[in-house]
């Protein structure tokens, strides 16, 4: 009665790089430093590339869609599906560089956490109830570095004098970026325990053939829109929504749409990893009779979809190269 048939997909390509995110957090700084120095080289006197260099910093919430939570209904998207009990905020920082006026290069750094609960699920419609007692749950940091360009499509409409269009901004962003992450569970004792070691759902056990192995450090492409204010030729605000398109479905440590037998990981693990993985691998509230999970065929998973993130950012920036500009003071000819 619990069998749901369920589509197939291929796994993630692993990505074998070690990310660290204290030494993105050096490069950042690193690149920044270089850039105040560019500056202020050109500041006395020599030359730069470029129009202007602008340091940025945000803040905003970050929302986790995947098999875990969720809200109402099935199949539904974006807003539509954020758990928000389960958000929390990040905070990040980034360098616009200006080749020319309505192109920005940005390499920025964001920080946060990842979480949702089944907990949380409405338990309405039949998707609720399913989800509701799964009972499962999850959270996990997020370190993220990642590059693209901006487009501000207002800059490229030429004018003959300064109108209200260049203080307010709105530009299109895409780009690439490596993010780490480590999916955790609450175990019985409160402690939180990382999940990858524990392989929950037959990771490389030979029994699951098509259940494979996930790497921590996943690459992503990103997406967004957003809407800058410029107070004064150094200083902005704004706001941007950026959605990350993830190319893993193990964010939450769910995927697979069945649950092993749990006497396997005796074999596959340690003692104490073994007695672990018993008592979070399946925390559901279904009544199953007196059988386990696996023998009743319960799904625990979808694989049909990757996860996938976005967040909203509110902006504070200041331009830190040149140091004049005279953009706002007088008309611009053409």
């Amino acid at each position: 009665m619990f069998r749901f048939s369920m589509n197939n997909k291929l796994a993630p390509v692993p990505l074998l790089v070690k990310f660290n995110p204290l030494r993105f957090s050096h490069l950042f700084l690193l690149v920044a430093y270089i850039s105040l120095t560019i500056g202020n080289k050109a500041a006395q006197g020599q030359a730069s590339i470029l129009r202007k260099i602008e340091l940025g910093f945000s803040t905003g919430p970050l929302f986790f869609l995947g098999d875990l939570g969720g809200n109402m209904g099935a199949g539904t998207q974006f807003f539509k599906d954020i758990d928000w009990q389960e958000t929390r905020l990040g905070i990040g920082g980034q360098l616009n560089f200006y080749p020319v006026n309505w192109i920005s290069l940005r390499a920025g750094y964001f920080h946060g956490t990842l979480s949702a609960n089944d907990r949380h699920s409405p338990n309405l419609t039949p998707n609720d109830i399913f989800r509701f007692n799964r009972n499962l749950h999850f959270r996990s940091r997020l370190d993220e570095f990642y590059a693209g360009v901006e487009v501000y499509p207002f800059r490229m409409i030429p004018t003959k004098r300064v109108t209200i269009f260049d203080q307010i901004q709105p530009y299109g962003f895409m780009g690439v970026g490596l993010f780490r992450f480590n999916p955790k569970a609450q175990d019985t004792d409160g402690t939180w325990v990382a999940l990858h070691p524990l392989r929950l759902e037959g990771q490389d056990f030979a029994e699951y053939p098509g259940s494979k192995g996930y790497q921590l450090v996943q690459r992503n492409l990103l997406s967004g829109i957003g809407i800058r204010y410029y107070v004064n030729e150094s200083i902005y605000i704004g706001t941007e929504i950026v959605y990350r398109k993830l190319f893993t479905d193990q964010i939450d440590n769910v995927s697979a749409n069945f649950y092993v037998d749990p006497t396997l990981f005796d074999t596959y693990l340690n003692p104490a990893d073994a007695a672990r993985a018993k008592r979070l691998y399946y925390q559901g509230l279904y009544d199953l009779g007196g059988q386990l999970p696996h023998q009743v065929g319960i799904q625990r998973g979808n694989p049909a979809n990757n996860d996938a993130y976005f967040g909203q950012n509110i902006q504070i920036g200041f331009k830190i190269y040149p140091r004049k500009d005279n953009r706002f003071n007088c008309p611009v000819t053409y």
